[in-house]
This record gives structure tokens, C-alpha cells and sequence, in this order.
């Protein structure tokens, strides 16, 4: 049995798990850092700019559900619904975004340290089916080639003028070396 399910490529999701531990274990987890919360979730290669950890208590007033409102830009249509849920929270929670599995498909074991308290963010797209395009105007360019302008007469000054002032700059340069 697993916790979550992250499929390959997965974008726009965050996971939020309540962390069933101790305080002093929480806190332990949050002082090793990225390791640990590896640990505890049972995957390596996370990203740890995607990850948050944190007691709850520590937003103050602020519930968690506005949290993730304002923070993570959760929608209140998926947010509302679990609010006392959210509210009812104690602890540390652990806030993980779809880029922090790295685009792999990653399966997080059941572990009686985490409980998933919901998946927020915008579903998985689907892409079961691609239809061809068939009208005449995906069909590459075959008109004829586009002719290139002739050179304007300023563009032609400022290659001679160019070239002049090379020439004599090298001839300086002779000079001054012979002299």
C-alpha cells in the first residue's frame, strides 16, 4: 500500500502531509533538513526548494488554509471545503510540490510518520489522445522563395567607410612600429 502516487512529468500539484511525530523528533527532522524529510517521505532525489516544513502554530493568526491560499496560490474553491480540517491542524505539516520529485514517477510508502492530508492545485493533464492536423494550413510553406533586397546605398557607404578606416589604421599602425 502507498501514500501517494506522483506520476512522471506531474506539474501544478501540492501534497500536504500532517507529520505524526513528536515534537522534538519534528524539529529534529526540520534542523537535518533535506535527508531527513527524504527519510521520512522514502524517496531520494528530492528537490528541497520545493519542499516546506513547518509547525502550524508558527503561522500566527493565520489559518493554514489561508496559507496555502496566499503562499501557494490553492484556489478557496479546493481550499473551503477542508477549511476546518485545515484549521484543526497541530504540529508540523509538510508542504511537497510536484517539481520536488524531480519529473520521475515516485511512489511514497505508507508510514504511520505521515498522514496525506490532501492534494491541492490543478489536476494532471490528460494526454491519451493527439489527432492529426489535417487542414491545408499546417502543411509546410511551399510558396516561392522570398527574394532578398538589394544593399541601400548607405548600407554600401558604410562598408567602403569601414574598410577606409582599417586601411588606415593598419597604415598608422605600420608606421608607428617602423618608427
Amino acid at each position: 500500500m502507498s501514500l501517494a502516487e506522483i506520476p512522471p512529468m506531474e506539474r501544478g500539484r501540492l501534497r500536504l502531509f500532517a507529520i505524526n511525530k513528536t515534537e522534538s523528533e519534528a524539529q529534529a527532522i526540520l534542523n537535518e533538513g533535506t535527508h531527513a524529510i527524504q527519510t521520512l517521505l522514502g524517496a531520494n532525489e528530492l528537490n528541497p526548494d520545493y519542499i516546506e516544513l513547518f509547525r502550524v502554530a508558527d503561522l500566527g493568526e493565520m489559518g493554514l488554509d489561508d496559507y496555502l491560499h496566499t503562499g501557494y496560490d490553492i484556489p478557496r474553491a479546493q481550499l473551503d471545503p477542508q477549511a476546518n480540517r485545515l484549521r484543526a491542524l497541530e504540529g508540523y505539516v509538510l508542504v511537497v510540490l510536484s517539481l520536488a520529485f524531480r519529473d520521475l514517477n515516485v511512489t511514497l510508502p505508507d508510514t504511520p510518520d505521515l498522514t496525506l492530508i490532501g492534494t491541492f492545485g490543478a489536476p494532471a493533464a490528460e494526454w491519451t489522445t493527439i489527432e492529426t492536423v489535417t487542414s491545408a494550413s499546417a502543411d509546410p510553406y511551399s510558396g516561392p522563395p522570398k527574394a532578398s533586397r538589394p544593399v541601400s546605398d548607405a548600407a554600401m557607404s558604410g562598408r567602403v567607410a569601414t574598410a577606409a578606416l582599417l586601411v588606415i589604421f593598419l597604415i598608422t599602425g605600420l608606421v608607428v612600429w617602423l618608427a
